[in-house]
């Protein structure tokens, strides 16, 4: 876009976009991400469909707030010894040799990425699986300075808490990988992943350590906000009558009792609107095909009464060649 990003700009530019593709009227939902113009651009009063944000986008958010707090020094710390491994060749092959002394497993370590929350699990991770031999590189004076050692080596207790809270950050980030596949429709699985991570995975359970409870609390309530689950036009988005249609979500068993009913009526609401319109539909184009048949009908009969009215022409006389002239 040559304009700028403004929510007025945006509705119009998806409001055209719809239109060259002859779409208008038949686009029921518009998936975007949480940024603000976005978001406006597809208010109700801009545009005529519903507007459904983004799940990973949403969950990444949230995760976001719970590693505001102390997490995100782990975060700093586990990417500040990712780096001098991944831009260290003398560090690199230090690592390579006491994997083969130590035999865990031959994996490099991962750098996190600010913009994707799952490549801190990933980080995570492989820190834990390669703790002792990447200490053992720390510790080797040979190849890491003493100075540099001090500045890079880990907390015990930061290497407590990245293997306490992994299964916190492995639940999250099935949700955002199995909510981003590009070959299954995802869109029915959005509320009933939002509700068991909200219900199970970040439920506070005893034997919980005081960070990885803290970091439950602030996602928990993040996500469940901008998800918008307690709101009482919940079971009208398009995400839930998805779900609502899916087979396997069908009965709605995460939502209680009491909000489930409201989801049958708008369905038999959505039939019969859908049910009148196909009618209406129809109405029309057998109107359209009447008439056009009684205009042809009439020009058939009226072609027949010229034929039999009008008189037949003159017989034509045979002129000479030169006379024609």
């Amino acid at each position: 876009m040559s304009v700028r990003h403004t929510a007025d700009n945006l509705a119009e530019k998806l409001n055209q976009a719809v239109e060259s593709w002859r779409l208008t009227g038949q686009v029921k939902a518009c998936v975007h991400d949480n940024v603000r113009n976005i978001v406006s651009a597809n208010n109700p009063t801009r545009v005529s469909w519903h507007s459904v944000p983004c799940f990973a986008h949403t969950l990444q958010l949230a995760v976001n707030d719970g590693f505001a707090a102390y997490l995100n020094r782990v975060v700093a710390a586990a990417g500040r010894l990712v780096k001098h491994f991944n831009h260290s060749t003398a560090a690199t092959k230090a690592l390579e040799a006491k994997q083969q002394q130590m035999q865990p497993p031959p994996h490099r370590l991962l750098q996190s990425c600010k913009t994707r929350w799952n490549s801190v699990c990933d980080m995570f991770g492989r820190l834990v699986e390669q703790r002792w031999a990447v200490s053992a590189v720390l510790s080797d004076r040979t190849v890491t300075r003493l100075p540099d050692a001090r500045a890079l080596e880990l907390r015990d207790k930061y290497w407590q808490l990245m293997e306490d809270v992994a299964p916190v950050l492995a639940a999250l980030k099935c949700a955002t990988t199995v909510m981003s596949a590009e070959t299954e429709v995802s869109i029915p699985n959005t509320y009933p992943i939002t509700f068991s991570l909200i219900n199970t995975h970040l439920m506070r359970v005893k034997g919980d350590s005081s960070k990885v409870a803290e970091f439950k609390s602030k996602v928990r309530p993040s996500l469940g906000e901008r998800m918008k689950v307690e709101s009482d036009d919940l079971i009208s988005t398009p995400p839930m009558i998805a779900t609502k249609l899916d087979p396997q979500h069908k009965h709605l068993g995460f939502l209680t009792p009491t909000r489930r009913i409201p989801g049958n009526s708008k369905l038999l609401e959505l039939a019969v609107a859908e049910d009148v319109s196909s009618t209406t539909d129809e109405a029309s184009r057998t109107a359209s095909g009447d008439e056009r048949g009684t205009q042809a009908g009439v020009a058939v009969q009226g072609a027949a009464l010229q034929r039999r009215t009008t008189p037949p022409p003159a017989p034509m006389t045979r002129k000479k060649k030169w006379t024609a002239f």
